[in-house]
């Protein structure tokens, strides 16, 4: 190995996060307690304490941040450990409003007060449909009813007995006849005048009879309007009788329930219910009719449409069986799930109808008083939801509305009376909807003033390993899965910190290090052990890599049987390996690229050809930019830099994107200026900056992982390894199976700060510069000025072509030709 080699090479020991087991003090994590709150997330847990601490309208929560990092459990635990504390919110309970029946009456009630009102009132109704039929069948009130229907007949035989003295005065027999009409014939003697009779009287006669029946007849009138008013008179005294004896069972009912309710609005409702019941005590003796009977008998026994439904509680929140503030989490935040609906119903004659009683709370009603947490992607996502939240929650109360999107109740519809509102919600969110919302949404900022957001990533700074052991103890105590030993707990440290992308860190995405958990426990089991150890954790992510790892796979195949042309052995010029990223959703995986470059003599500049066949981003157009500043930076201080090159991604044919490839690109150009070959078996990745220095890029362990599998597959020759920025050694987390190559020399991993390092590792030359001869910089100079020259030959060439007149003397003053200093050849 080279002196350079050696001194840009990596330990092993750069290769993966050093892991502190002093900090790990037990042996299997049986020993600890299992993980409760939220570790590691300090901004996010002051946002959450200030925003569950002010309960002023607006300081609603926004919990920020990629999902799997256990937001929802987390924040889920907390609320209800404050919730515990706190004192439990009042029922809610819908009564019918008897003077204006399309709007119910919300009425609150204490915890578990409306469940036990609603019991009472079935109890009061049952109760009361058997004891006033009874009340109406005892003697007592017989004997009243009785003594009334004797009184008025009386009043009407006297009525009807003066009539009779009257026709007797005038001569007439009364006689009534079926069909209830009364008859008045003139008598004569002691018996009735028959018409043979009538005719031989005398017309002065007839006349007298006729006025006495007028007479008489007016006086039956006025007795049937009589009896009439005896008549109403007595429904009114038998009505009046039956509310007295109803009185005596519902008053003191209702009096009795009252009493343990201290509800003025409660007491207003039941005012009203003593009189509607009152007023319709005939409906508690009706039966059910044989038609009735019939019909429930031919729908297979269905129970008849229940009655006193205006009479009835519905409660719509009961918080009897709860301790302390509800917390709600809401999986499927839609329309009628959030605000609660109104039901419509169709009775068996086919007709549509609704009322009080189809009333139905939403989560945000049962979270009443306490804390509603649900995921705003989902929200956004439903028709009305959001406009109806953001309503809600600037008017500070729930106004229920049919959820009719098709118009069929429309006719039907309920207004019930608003519910204030007094309710924290916490909503669940990326950071992107989070900033789209802050722009186009003038309500969100004043809805939404906290925002709580959670790092993707947790310090090692930090007594991480305790946490994450402590966090499989959770897993283990609620999935039946084994313990793990302390080694078991490292190697999942390192998957933390790989999956985080930095030896400092390890991930926040709690979900993804559950995954490996379970499949560790899984491996473990399957070799019949008690124990999860540090190798069942690495058979679980290389089994994850392998389930995910089959077109990488053929890649590697496409490489080794040519069909893609990657060379990983001996050197060329204007060619090197580049390295970059393959995404497929959850996995992703380092691919090997060939760079080459082409230059020759011309003005056309730096030809990017992926952008000129539109297969380039724009990260990866303004890198190119960048190589022309550095050409311009490195070698156009003394003299013009006129160049014709080209350089390509090699067998590409998607859109590429990014600017990890710089490194390489520049080095395929500078080869190809200078024609000093580069070697093959190291793949490059990098930025570049416009004065040479080397950046940090992405996905830096997964393009070195990939390169060792190409090298792995076509067959490892000791000199094979990559090139990596400085800047990236803390990124750099290879399996296990690399640090073990590189201990063993089979492989290698270099880290460059300047281009000019990654030069002298590629070329085995000095990178110098444009005055030290032979160096590699000089020799780039060098080909510049000559590319230069042989333009510069060409245009005097054109000139005296053109301009004869002026060959003979071109030194002469009036010379036009164009000089440039150092020319000496043009002359």
């Amino acid at each position: 190995m080279s002196g350079i080699e050696e001194k840009l090479a990596l330990r092993p020991e750069d290769t993966q996060p050093v892991i502190d087991f002093n900090k790990l003090d037990f042996e299997t994590t049986d020993e600890l307690r299992p993980l409760e709150e939220i570790v590691g997330q300090p901004r996010a847990v002051k946002a959450l304490e200030l925003g569950l601490g002010i309960r002023n309208s607006g300081y609603n929560i926004y919990m920020s941040g990629i999902s799997g990092m256990g937001r929802k459990s987390l924040v889920r635990d907390i609320l209800k450990r404050k919730a515990e504390s706190e004192s439990t919110p009042s029922d809610w309970i819908f009564v019918n409003n008897f003077t204006q029946e399309d709007r119910p009456i919300a009425i609150k009630l204490s915890p578990g007060k409306g469940k036990e009102l609603r019991r009472e009132m079935d109890i009061l109704i049952e109760r009361l449909k058997d004891d006033i039929p009874r009340a109406f069948r005892q003697e007592d009130f017989s004997r009243e009813k009785q003594r009334l229907n004797q009184h008025y007949e009386k009043q009407g035989r006297e009525a009807f007995s003066r009539v009779e003295q009257l026709a007797q005065q005038k001569n007439l027999i009364l006689k009534e006849t079926p069909d209830g009409r009364i008859l008045m014939i003139p008598k004569k003697d002691d018996h009735q005048m028959s018409n043979e009779e009538f005719e031989t009287l005398s017309s002065a006669q007839k006349e007298e009879i006729s006025r006495n029946q007028q007479e008489v007849g007016q006086a039956i009138n006025a007795i049937f309007n009589e009896q009439s008013e005896i008549g109403i008179n007595l429904r009114e005294d038998v009505k009046k009788i039956e509310r007295d004896f109803a009185s005596k069972l519902i008053d003191p009912a209702i009096d009795k329930i009252l009493s343990k309710y201290k509800n003025d609005k409660l007491e207003l409702w039941f005012s009203q219910v003593r009189e509607n019941m009152k007023e319709n005590l005939g409906r508690f003796r009706e039966k059910e009719s044989g038609q009735q009977q019939m019909l429930a008998s031919m729908l297979g026994g269905a129970v008849p449409e229940e009655k006193f439904l205006e009479y009835r509680i519905n409660v719509v929140v009961d918080n009897s069986e709860l301790k302390g503030a509800p917390v709600i989490f809401e999986e499927s935040p839609n329309y009628k799930n959030i605000f609660g609906t109104i039901a419509g119903t169709v009775d068996r004659s086919g007709k549509l109808f609704t009322s009080f009683n189809n009333i139905k709370a939403g989560s945000i009603l049962r979270a009443n008083g306490g804390y509603l947490i649900f995921n705003i992607m989902d929200a956004l996502s439903e028709p009305l939801v959001w406009k109806e939240l953001k309503r809600s929650l600037k008017s500070r109360e729930l106004e229920y509305h049919m959820y009719d999107p098709f118009g069929v109740f429309s006719a039907f519809s309920l207004r019930p009376e608003p519910i204030p509102l007094d309710i924290k919600i916490v909503v669940i969110g990326s950071p992107l909807i989070y900033h789209l919302l802050q722009i186009y949404d003038e309500d969100f900022q004043n809805l939404f003033k906290v925002k709580a957001e959670f790092a993707p990533e947790l310090s090692q700074s930090e007594n991480t390993g305790l946490v994450i052991a402590r966090f499989v103890k959770k897993l283990k105590d609620n999935n039946n899965l084994l313990p793990f030993d302390k080694n078991a707990i490292a190697e999942l440290l390192k998957a933390g910190a790989r999956l985080a992308g930095d030896k400092s860190k390890i991930t926040a995405e709690l979900s993804r290090l559950s995954d490996i958990i379970h499949e560790s426990s899984f491996w473990a089991k399957k070799d019949s052990s008690s124990i999860v150890k540090d190798f069942h954790v690495h058979k679980a992510v290389k089994e994850k890599i392998y389930r995910s790892d089959l077109i990488a796979e053929k890649m590697r195949e496409y490489i080794s049987n040519g069909t893609l042309l990657i060379n990983v052995k001996g050197t060329s010029i204007g060619q090197v390996n580049g390295l970059s990223i393959v995404q497929l959703g959850d996995y992703s995986f380092g691919r090997a690229s060939r760079i080459s470059a082409s230059a020759g003599i011309g003005n056309s500049g730096l030809i990017n050809i992926e952008r000129e066949s539109r297969l380039s981003g724009s990260n990866f157009d303004k890198a190119m930019l960048i190589l022309e500043g550095f050409f311009r930076n490195k070698y156009a201080s003394k003299h013009p830099v006129a160049l014709s090159a080209s350089i390509a991604m090699e067998q590409s044919y998607g859109l590429i994107e990014g600017d990890s490839a710089t490194l390489a690109e520049l080095l395929c150009l500078l080869s190809s200026f200078a024609e000093v070959p580069l070697r093959q078996d190291i793949a490059v990745t990098g930025s570049v900056n416009q004065h040479g220095q080397v950046q940090a890029v992405g996905g830096v362990t997964q393009k070195v992982e990939g390169f060792f599998d190409v090298c792995k597959h076509i067959g490892l020759t000791s000199e094979q390894g990559c090139c990596i920025p400085a800047s990236n050694v803390r990124n750099l987390i290879l399996r296990q199976e690399i640090v073990d190559a590189v201990k063993s020399k089979m492989f290698h991993v270099w880290a460059v700060n300047s281009v000019d390092e990654a030069l002298e590792l590629l070329s085995g030359l000095s990178a110098g510069n444009t005055d030290e001869t032979g160096s590699f910089h000089w020799k780039v100079d060098q080909r510049l000025i000559s590319m230069l020259n042989i333009i510069k030959r060409q245009k005097a060439l054109s000139f005296e072509h053109e301009y004869p007149a002026y060959s003979s003397s071109p030194n002469s003053s009036r010379d036009p030709r164009p000089r440039f200093p150092g020319d000496q050849d043009c002359t």
